[in-house]
C-alpha cells in the first residue's frame, strides 16, 4: 500500500474523491505539499522531498556530493 494522499482540503483521496492531488503524507508526519510549477512534494517541516514513481509517491533521494 502507498502513501496516503489528499486533495486541496486536505480530504484522503478516495475512489469518490478523484481530485487533484496537493499533499502526500511525509515520513515525518506532517502533509508534504506539491511545489508549485515543479513535480514532486516538499515538507516544510523535515526538508524531505516526494515524487511519483509508477504510481506511488516515494521519498527523493538527493546525490551526495562526496564530501
Amino acid at each position: 500500500m502507498g502513501r496516503q494522499t489528499f486533495d486541496q482540503w486536505k480530504v484522503p483521496k478516495t475512489p469518490y474523491n478523484d481530485s487533484m492531488t496537493v499533499y502526500v503524507q511525509c515520513d515525518c508526519g506532517e502533509l508534504a505539499q506539491k511545489v508549485h510549477g515543479k513535480y514532486y512534494f516538499a515538507c516544510d517541516h523535515c526538508k524531505r522531498e516526494y515524487v511519483q514513481q509508477f504510481g506511488e509517491y516515494v521519498e527523493l533521494k538527493k546525490k551526495d556530493s562526496g564530501r
